[in-house]
């Protein structure tokens, strides 16, 4: 499977894309959307990665790097220098081409290009707790759950966080936590890293 760099000659079948993705959702909730100018804004700052088929853009995925004076930037979630924080954006995938795993390859793509600018050491991005999907994506790509918090205007999101010059530990106490115990995780998961998905539970350590 061949990736693209997306340019500002493919927004508009980035826009289509997402309308196409959307309405096939039927919880609409777990799909942040973008606007025109947020794609504008990634394909400028150059990492996307695209997948054609028969000259239609059948998947998307790209990284985002935030302004450094943003309000809710999410370097300051896990206490690291927001200059070198890159954010996991947005996946994107037609629903007649699910189950070939494109999301996590663009995602691993995308990692290698963010390795190879050697401009940033941690990337981030945000889960709705019930989006196992998603959840499942991350944990594949080495993200682990630093603490679940209301963001984006009371929205419930898991914060996860990819280093890429070091490596988290998994060496003290576990515990295994049902995906939807909200409670715990907004009181007590901040003391713990979440670190893979076992069916319907996430397997906790302590920080």
């Amino acid at each position: 499977m061949n990736f693209v760099k997306l340019t500002k000659n493919d927004v508009d079948d980035m826009c289509l894309l997402q309308d196409s993705v959307y309405e096939f959702l039927e919880q609409k909730e777990v799909l942040q959307k973008l606007t025109r100018e947020e794609f504008e804004k990634g394909v400028e700052q150059g990492y996307t990665a695209g997948v054609f088929v028969d000259g239609q853009l059948v998947a998307l995925r790209t990284m985002y790097l935030p302004d450094l004076d943003e309000e809710e930037h999410l370097a300051d979630d896990v206490g690291v220098p927001r200059e070198r924080s890159i954010y996991s954006e947005i996946s994107l995938v037609h629903p007649n081409h699910r189950g070939q795993g494109l999301q996590t390859k663009m995602g691993e793509f995308l990692i290698d290009q963010v390795k190879g600018s050697g401009d940033f050491d941690y990337i981030f991005s945000t889960v709705m707790p019930s989006n196992l999907a998603s959840l499942k994506d991350k944990f594949k790509l080495g993200f682990k759950i630093m603490r679940t918090r209301l963001k984006y205007n009371g929205k419930r999101r898991h914060i996860l966080y990819l280093p890429l010059e070091s490596e988290l530990k998994a060496d003290n106490e576990m515990i295994k936590v049902k995906y939807d115990n909200y409670d715990w995780m907004m009181n007590d998961g901040q003391n713990y890293i979440g670190w893979k998905l076992d069916g319907e539970f996430i397997e906790y350590y302590k920080k």
